[in-house]
């Protein structure tokens, strides 16, 4: 659904099904030295299968990665919310209202382009 949304406003959308796929289809673009480009916004969930959402969105600030990110939870948790502040994140609740969702992404990503040209 959000992958939808995604491309409805144009995103070009690369989906995996957990933190760990993420991650090593994150690895793999970097495995050869290319110098492919970050993607512009990653959303990722809490709760996901393998690896958390916060799990993998810890690694990538670890990794110096300044990639905006949108986390999604239906957890609102203390833990939460600390992380999601600690680390930069955009925290968002289900259940997700898909427009202030794309309204959210496009707001992130033009952010990241307007820095990135600065």
């Amino acid at each position: 659904m959000l992958a939808v949304a995604l491309r409805d406003i144009g995103a070009e959308v690369e989906a995996v099904e957990d933190g760990g796929r993420f991650l090593v289809a994150i690895g793999s673009r970097y495995r050869d030295g290319s110098a492919v480009p970050p993607p512009d916004l990653i959303v990722t969930d809490v709760v996901m299968p393998v690896c958390s959402g916060l799990s993998v969105f810890e690694a990538l600030r670890a990794a110096h990665w300044r990639t905006p990110v949108i986390v999604i939870t239906g957890l609102d948790t203390p833990m939460v919310r600390s992380s999601a502040k600690k680390f930069g994140a955009t925290l968002m609740f289900k259940p997700v209202d898909l427009l202030t969702f794309q309204r959210t992404a496009l707001r992130l990503m033009a952010t990241r382009h307007s820095a990135q040209h600065a």
